[in-house]
């Protein structure tokens, strides 16, 4: 397992998705290593075998270094970042020099999850094209516009020139899977491996990973209830103290196991049913709460549940930016599931129920009485009213000082 340093580990925890060289001690000294954080879905397409690219370019007195995944011939996915830091220059003039540079893979959590030796073609023009630059720390969200339409140039073949090098990373050789394990407030091993072929169970682990010390003892994966004379699921993960309860159905998408790799707007298509499945899950299990109906954990113990308080049903998809047809997921079906259920729907993906974890962690460490998982349920009952607000689920809410 790679280790971050404490400059990375913050910046991980705080970005969803980013790239970042750095210069570390391996077994034959130092070397070059690429950090890549991404989405579980990207990382999929990753050790899939996608063609990736690393790109390096001069932006006024600044490096910009991004790579671009194919995940998509139309529309591929670039993460970018820019030099700032003595580690990360060193890295690149190695690769000038070398032919390998070590990748590390890390999911929405900053867990790392995978990692390879890949072969770059060494290029002694990037020692040239660090050359004079100005490192230093950088307020991204300056750059994301110029960035962005940078990025878009090149992509549909207006940018070319001494100031840009563009350079294959070799992804055919396999990757190695780094498993990891969370112990849960019930004493049970919640594993996360990327390669899982139970696609779906691993997004409920994150579910469960985030949500875990919310509220120790009132998490469960896969609650269960009567059904003729067996049992079914009620939802993928409960969680219930005596204010209120909440719900997540998590949808995933396969990657793994097809004959072909899906490109994203494909998953885009198949996403839009799942989602309106599982509201319909969600109605049906809010319907089985209110009827009284028994809960049990899967080892069968009964689960006291909070049935009077309206519920927070969560949709969770492993990627908020397959949507397209936000539309479709507009102020009707809120207005709709609240009618039938009278309670909240939310959409999120993994990266977005962590910022709500993360809210809520930050709000109860400020109030005397505030418990982490008061704290969540009013953090989404405020971002239900935002999302009301602005007419679509499809929304990203951030904590701001003051707030």
């Amino acid at each position: 397992m790679h280790i971050l340093s404490s400059h990375n580990r913050s910046e991980f925890l705080a970005t969803p998705q980013m790239i970042r060289f750095d210069y570390v001690e391996g077994k034959k000294g130092f070397e070059p290593t690429l950090l890549i954080k991404a989405n579980t879905l990207l990382l999929k397409y990753i050790v899939q075998g996608v063609d990736v690219q690393i790109i390096f370019m001069r932006m006024e007195n600044r490096l910009l270094y991004a790579i671009r995944l194919k995940d998509d011939d139309i529309k591929p996915c670039f993460l970018w970042s820019i030099l700032e830091r003595e580690g990360e220059k060193k890295a690149i003039i190695a690769l000038s020099k070398a032919e390998t540079c070590e990748v590390f893979l890390f999911n929405e959590l900053a867990i790392n999850v995978a990692w390879a030796s890949k072969s770059v073609i060494a290029n002694k023009n990037l020692t040239e094209l660090t050359t004079g630059i100005v490192m230093g720390p950088v307020d991204y969200n300056t750059f994301k516009i110029k960035v962005s339409t940078i990025l878009d140039q090149l992509h549909n073949g207006k940018l070319t020139g001494s100031e840009v090098i563009v350079k294959d990373l070799t992804n055919s050789s396999p990757w190695n899977p780094i498993s990891n394990n969370y112990i849960t407030s019930h004493a049970t091993a919640s594993p996360i491996e990327l390669f899982d072929s139970d696609e779906g169970g691993q997004q409920e682990q994150m579910a469960i990973w985030l949500t875990d010390n919310l509220h120790p003892l009132g998490v469960y994966l896969s609650p269960q209830i009567p059904k003729d004379k067996g049992f079914r699921e009620l939802t993928d993960v409960l969680l219930s103290y005596q204010f209120g309860s909440i719900l997540i159905e998590s949808k995933s998408l396969t990657i793994f196991g097809r004959e072909t790799i899906p490109n994203r707007t494909k998953l885009a298509r198949d996403l839009l049913k799942h989602i309106k499945k599982a509201v319909n899950q969600l109605k049906g299990g809010i319907r089985q709460l209110r009827n009284g109906v028994t809960v049990t954990s899967t080892s069968g113990f009964i689960i006291d549940v909070e049935r009077t308080q309206p519920v927070h049903a969560i949709v969770m998809v492993p990627d908020l930016d397959l949507i397209e047809d936000r539309k479709a997921f507009g102020l009707s079906m809120i207005e709709d599931f609240f009618k039938d259920t009278h309670s909240f729907i939310h959409l999120v993906d993994i990266a977005e129920l962590l910022r709500i974890v993360q809210a809520a962690e930050i709000i109860a460490s400020h109030g005397k009485q505030t418990t982490p998982m008061m704290a969540f349920d009013y953090y989404l009952i405020e971002r239900a009213k935002k999302s009301y607000d602005a007419g679509t689920l499809c929304i990203e809410v951030l904590l701001r000082g003051g707030e």
